[in-house]
């Protein structure tokens, strides 16, 4: 072994091909590199091939933290969706030097210039060309599909979407699936290479994938044939990562079933009032409207639950503060009939006449009764 300063010389000296080299093309290099290795060797080359070492392992640990942010924000590699926690995932990448992170919030300013557009598109080609990543191809991707580049440009997201995907990126698979499904950026409509990109993510367990897939097992669109089971089966899976769509889509299909019984036969899929009020509630617990009536319909009724009309009339109110026309009707209704709370005929009719002044018929004929 040489000694202690021999070691320090030529960990901190520069010369040899690496030091000749750029610092970024260093990196690009090391990107061929198991990480592990770059961590063992860099102490032992010159200062230029350990400082970009120490650059790759810095980025790469941002990268790590963008990827397990957007896995929580999304519902990508089978994770529960947590808002809160990807925020957190993402302040902690850009710290820990993940460049994209900062052009990704940079996307989503308001207001932002034609020089600021391209601006991000430059910096995030020069992350494509010297850091390969699938998450900058995403990006591209977007920054096209947002308009940015022209109309007659935004064909070029499906070029980058398609190389995320090669890279394995679920929400580029998702990207495109839609764009398949309805015809976008040039592409010929097609609801089998739709359903085939949503099965590639839902594999992957993306949460909003396995929702559409599943609806196309509902639906039978493209090459799948209607399958109820399969469908409940994939938005099972999503409703538990938290996908309000999926939670609110079950509640619905348990509140009246497959409706397939024709020639006396059962439905495939039963009424169920349990699992309606369970998948009505977790949907109402995120504020979904529907969820919120359904919720409220469960508690009057005692669907699934013990009735309760209190109850009912508070997660009636919420859909109505979110100016659920419906739900605001028969909030005017309860306060009129005196159901979950005292006769209030001035709080009656300021609700039926929220409703009415969306359209709704009963509202309107109420307010002449009351007004």
């Amino acid at each position: 072994m040489p000694r202690r300063s021999k070691r320090i010389k030529t960990a901190t000296q520069s010369g040899g091909r690496f030091g000749n080299l750029p610092r970024s093309i260093v990196v690009h290099m090391l990107k061929y590199f198991d990480i592990y290795e770059v961590a063992r060797l860099q102490r032992f080359v010159c200062r230029e091939f350990r400082d970009a070492g120490q650059e790759r392992i810095h980025e790469r640990g941002g990268r790590k933290l963008l990827e397990e942010g957007m896995a929580f924000l999304m519902g990508t590699g089978h994770q529960i969706i947590d808002q809160d926690r990807s925020e957190l995932l993402f302040g902690a990448s850009g710290g820990a030097g993940c460049r994209l992170d900062a052009l990704s919030d940079k996307m989503e300013e308001d207001n932002l210039s034609d020089e600021d557009k391209k601006k991000i598109l430059k910096d995030l080609k020069e992350i494509a060309t010297t850091s390969p990543y699938h998450w900058v191809d995403y990006y591209i991707g977007e920054w096209y599909n947002n308009g940015w580049g022209g109309e007659e440009k935004k064909k070029h997201a499906v070029v980058w979407w398609n190389k995320a995907i090669n890279g394995g990126n679920a929400q580029a698979m998702v990207n495109l699936a839609f764009a398949y499904s309805n015809g976008n950026f040039g592409l010929t409509q097609s609801w089998t290479k739709a359903n085939q990109l949503w099965a590639l993510a839902a594999d992957k367990g993306h949460a909003h994938a396995r929702y559409n897939l599943g609806n196309s097992y509902r639906n039978g669109r493209g090459d799948l044939a209607i399958d109820f089971n399969r469908c409940v089966e994939l938005w099972d899976q999503s409703a538990k990562q938290g996908d309000v769509k999926s939670q609110y889509n079950l509640s619905d299909l348990y509140r009246d079933g497959s409706l397939d019984n024709e020639n006396g036969n059962p439905m495939t899929i039963p009424v169920n009032y349990p699992l309606h009020f369970k998948w009505a509630l977790a949907a109402a617990n995120q504020d979904h409207i529907g969820g919120q009536a359904y919720t409220a319909e469960c508690y009057e009724k005692g669907w699934g639950v013990e009735p309760n009309v209190e109850s009912a009339f508070e997660w009636l109110m919420k859909a109505a503060e979110q100016e659920d026309d419906e739900a605001q009707y028969f909030i005017g209704r309860d306060y009129e009939d005196g159901r979950g709370r005292d006769i209030d005929l001035i709080q009656a009719l300021f609700w039926f006449r929220k409703a009415a002044a969306q359209g709704y018929q009963a509202a309107m004929e109420a307010v002449e009764r009351l007004a």
